[in-house]
């Protein structure tokens, strides 16, 4: 059923993918397509400026099986005003992501709500994305709004927050126990839980969470409705990789323009370069599925500049408005000043000691150019420098040449093995690139200062790139590695932040004890694991902090036939 609805996909879309269409436009009947939605887990609902939410998503089909359709999700922090807090977009593997915020000192004590979506999901008019209401509290910044509305929530002191242990809380009775080694242990020492599945290899992904219960009880009005999100637009899934589109349109009648080619460049030392051609409706799409760290991209309309200024880029923003929900005053307990003034301390004292414990961020995988080793590389500094781009091209770069000059100037190919230097498709322009822009106007190279320039790379033999044929390519590197061209009408610079990176994330492991028994421990989330397999019996191990108290432990996630799993234990730390 799926590679049929692929099929359909293909046939439909072609080969130009719209990342949103008007539902009149779309020729096949939508109901067709199978439903997608998400659902989030977090490691606590109630957060302190300075310390890290943690969050992991799974992207749901209609049974709650593991979706195969998108391979990007977003994850949003919104205030009542619908501000974006932070907006993360994490590539998907396995239908799960994972990712986290640190809270700054400047978000403002409040409640908020944290919601997660793809882009397919947005056609859901019930649940286009997953909400949860997170809570801050900010002991940075004196609260000034205390009045008292119906929609007030007010955290309470909790007089008793000890968990009963004889009863270990689970959705899911005689299917996962969780057991740890001792039910009470002193600071520092190591803890080891074993996670018991009794039916066997039920498959699936899931998040093991131990985090200290917080003495605080939220009370009032803490559900917010979720928007009905029905629209006459159709959001198309990001099958391959995030999806980047917009529209072509003709300055003279304002109408979209077919047949024009546009191209996309992620700049970077291994830059994303893409190309595509507008369909009927003057639409282009973009499908990039690499890795980048780069936070502008580039897009323009390829055609010589004189043309190009008749047309106009307009690129589709990826904007999820939710609109404004009812303010939500957080009234916090007078008894709660001993616990924040002791848990912020402790924030704070964990903040100073950062560089000692923290994740490792994983690279990207290193993007080769799409023409890779192909031709030769002039790297300049092994040659006498010339002052002028034209001099380098005449005395270094013996397989590529400039010809004519001001507005007529242009890049040709030069065939060693032709008698008269002539290569193959010479009437047709090479493909020229600059840090992965593609050069429109030949000036913006010509003019520019050859010292800066570290290679110039060039392919002699002829080259398909999309949709055009180009007679070979001509790949210049500055030194510092940012040439931009010029902003236009046809050439737009486009905020494209990356995907959050991979961690590895810092365990605490006091078996060698060396510097670290020297700093101070006030972790109150002792352990995070974002991907737990069941398959059969599972173990981990971590070790408590100089955090006292009771401690909650929560396993969530979904099995491969769509079961909810969620259990939890309890144990207690006290000093020795």
């Amino acid at each position: 059923m799926t590679k049929k609805l692929f099929f359909i996909l293909f046939i439909f879309f072609g080969t130009v993918v719209k990342a949103q269409v008007p539902k009149q436009d779309v020729s096949v009947d939508t109901n067709v397509f199978p439903k997608e939605k998400v659902a989030l887990s977090i490691n606590s609902n109630l957060l302190l400026a300075g310390e890290l939410l943690q969050y992991k998503t799974f992207i749901l089909d209609a049974s709650n099986k593991e979706s195969k359709l998108s391979k990007v999700m977003y994850v949003s922090m919104r205030n009542e005003n619908d501000s974006v807090v932070f907006n993360n977009k994490l590539k998907v593997e396995n239908g799960t992501a994972n990712g986290d915020f640190f809270i700054p000192s400047t978000l403002k004590t409040g409640a908020y709500r944290l919601i997660g979506y793809t882009n397919f999901s947005r056609n859901n008019a019930q649940d286009a994305y997953f909400q949860k209401n997170i809570y801050i509290i900010n002991t940075f910044i004196k609260a000034t709004d205390t009045k008292k509305t119906v929609d007030t929530v007010k955290v309470n002191f909790a007089v008793k927050i000890d968990a009963d242990f004889s009863e270990a809380e689970s959705n899911n009775t005689n299917t996962i126990q969780i057991t740890s080694n001792k039910q009470s242990y002193g600071f520092r020492e190591k803890v080891t839980l074993s996670l018991e599945n009794n039916l066997g290899n039920i498959g699936g992904n899931y998040v093991l969470s131990v985090r200290k219960i917080n003495p605080i009880e939220i009370s009032g009005n803490v559900s917010r409705n979720i928007k009905n999100m029905s629209s006459e637009i159709f959001y198309i899934p990001e099958l391959r990789g995030e999806l980047i589109s917009g529209v072509v349109l003709s300055n003279g009648s304002g109408l979209p323009f077919a047949n024009k080619v546009v191209s996309l460049t992620i700049p970077g030392k291994d830059f994303v370069f893409k190309m595509a051609k507008t369909d009927a409706n003057g639409r282009f799409f973009f499908s990039v599925s690499e890795g980048y760290d780069a936070e502008k991209s580039i897009v323009q309309l390829i055609d010589s500049e004189k043309e190009a200024t008749n047309y106009t880029l307009v690129l589709e923003k990826k904007d999820f408005d939710l609109g404004k929900s009812e303010a939500k005053v957080l009234l916090l307990d007078s008894n709660l000043k001993d616990w924040l003034q002791e848990r912020s301390v402790q924030v704070q004292i964990e903040n100073a000691y950062f560089e000692f414990k923290k994740d490792s961020i994983l690279s990207n995988k290193v993007n080769p150019a799409f023409y890779d080793n192909l031709g030769k590389v002039f790297l300049l500094d092994d040659y006498t420098r010339f002052s002028t781009v034209r001099e380098t091209f005449v005395e270094v770069v013996t397989l590529a040449a400039v010809r004519g000059v001001g507005e007529n100037s242009k890049f040709s190919i030069n065939n060693a093995y032709n008698p008269n230097g002539v290569a193959k498709f010479n009437e047709i322009a090479p493909l020229v690139l600059m840090d992965g822009m593609q050069i429109l106007n030949n000036e913006d190279l010509i003019n520019y200062n050859a010292r800066e320039i570290k290679s110039i790379q060039v392919i002699t033999q002829p080259y398909r790139y999309g949709p055009k044929i180009y007679s070979g390519i001509i790949s210049v590197e500055t030194k510092k590695g940012d040439f931009v061209p010029t902003i236009s009408n046809y050439t737009k610079e486009l905020n494209l932040p990356p995907a959050v990176k991979k961690k590895a994330q810092y365990r605490t492991d006091y078996n060698n004890k060396g510097t670290l028994s020297r700093i101070p421990d006030f972790r109150s989330q002792l352990l995070w694991q974002a991907n737990v397999p069941l398959k059969g019996e599972y173990s981990t191990s971590f070790y408590t902090s100089d955090v006292s108290g009771s401690f909650e432990i929560t396993l969530e996630g979904y099995t491969n036939e769509g079961v909810f799993i969620s259990a939890k234990n309890y144990f207690k730390v006290a000093e020795n």
